[in-house]
């Protein structure tokens, strides 16, 4: 990643004024080397370290901590209590060190990092690791991300419209909550890293996706699940939101059948098309994978706009969503029998739903012959 970040908050925790102090001193230049400029928030009492983890005045990108050494305490216990606090309240990667050995039950990776402090610059090289993934960064990135996405939002327009929002059914914080982050997260989806400039024409894999889906009480369009026997069968919901939402006053939804499309692994699908596209280089093999990726897909299986793309990511492999294999399933089958994984993204649900009734909705008609609009030309 070569975009430079500007500035980090970072939240140092060490016990020892000496070691404190020598550290405030080295640690900003494993930063410089990231092109970072680090503003250091030196902390000597781990209990004061919670309290301002958990305090929303604070903001740090990554916390930099040392452990209890006491030795009434249990040291991996209090380790792991450390970890727990830090990771509890918000999403801020941790460099924990010290100079006992690592806790067993400590499992180190992308936002999480071990040191040993009594190992010469260990403390260093796990801050450079940790900075190596990028997670600090994205961090900072998000935050200000979403302050420029809802800053003016809630400025600008709150402000000039409060008088009609000000009203019972308007007021409720809960309304008004959702209002923010629904506009924090389209302006979110909508950003280009690269240039700062709002709708991207082109998207990648990830994007199509909320991964994982969210944990709720029903299903939606667009929902990618999983049979829980056979995890080879992927199915799309095709059902639209409002009969899957259950009303407050229902137990159920009014659906009681869910309409779902059978996914397809693209080698299926493609056949000797997949040799065909490797075959080719450069520009004439995009333009088969941009077929492919068409909404409707182009995959020359017939008939024409049967089949819609699901790109691969992570569990979710390279499929086609196949319009002639479609089954209407029982709300409470597709309940025990499968496990919702993703959801399509707007506007890809709605552009699979438009494609779907597309297909039956066409109407073959026979082709008009040429002399008759042989006028046209005259």
């Amino acid at each position: 990643m070569s975009q430079p970040y500007s500035r980090m908050s970072v939240l140092l925790v060490e016990d020892d004024p000496d070691a404190l102090v020598q550290l405030v001193r080295d640690l900003p230049a494993v930063f410089s080397s990231h092109s970072i400029e680090a503003e250091i928030d030196p902390c000597g009492s781990f209990d004061d370290a919670f309290a301002r983890t958990s305090n929303p005045l604070y903001r740090y990108d990554m916390v930099v901590s040392d452990t209890y050494k006491d030795p009434r305490r249990d040291l991996n216990a209090a380790v792991l209590q450390i970890v727990r606090c830090y990771r509890g309240v918000r999403f801020c990667p941790l460099v924990i060190y010290s100079s006992a050995v690592k806790p067993p039950d400590l499992q180190e990776g992308a936002f999480l990092v071990w040191a040993d402090k009594g190992k010469s610059g260990d403390i260093e090289r796990a801050m450079k690791k940790l900075l190596d993934t990028h997670v600090p960064q994205l961090a900072r990135q998000l935050h200000e991300e979403l302050e420029k996405s809802t800053g003016s939002y809630l400025w600008d327009f709150l402000e000039e419209k409060w008088d009609q929002l000000n009203s019972p059914a308007l007021l409720e914080p809960s309304v008004l909550e959702r209002m923010v982050r629904g506009r924090a997260a389209i302006q979110i989806g909508h950003i280009d890293p690269a240039s700062g400039t709002a709708g991207l024409a082109k998207r990648h894999a990830p994007e199509y996706y909320v991964y994982p889906a969210f944990v709720q009480a029903h299903f939606s369009l667009g929902d990618i699940l999983r049979s829980k026997e056979d995890n080879t069968d992927w199915r799309v919901i095709l059902t639209p939101h409002c009969h899957l939402h259950k009303q407050p006053d229902q137990e159920k939804p009014r659906a009681d059948h869910v309409l779902l499309a059978k996914a397809v692994k693209a080698e299926v699908v493609l056949g000797d098309g997949l040799d065909s596209a490797k075959a080719n280089e450069g520009p004439k093999q995009k333009k088969i994978l941009g077929r492919w990726a068409q909404s409707p897909a182009r995959t020359e299986r017939p008939p024409e706009g049967r089949h819609w793309y699901l790109p691969g990511f992570l569990d979710i492999p390279h499929s086609f969503c196949d319009f002639l294999q479609v089954e209407s399933v029982s709300y409470e089958k597709v309940v025990t029998d499968f496990e919702r994984v993703a959801t399509l993204m707007p506007p890809y649900a709605e552009a699979l739903q438009s494609c779907f009734v597309g297909f039956y909705a066409s109407v073959g008609i026979p082709n008009l012959q040429t002399e008759s609009i042989e006028s046209l030309l005259t």
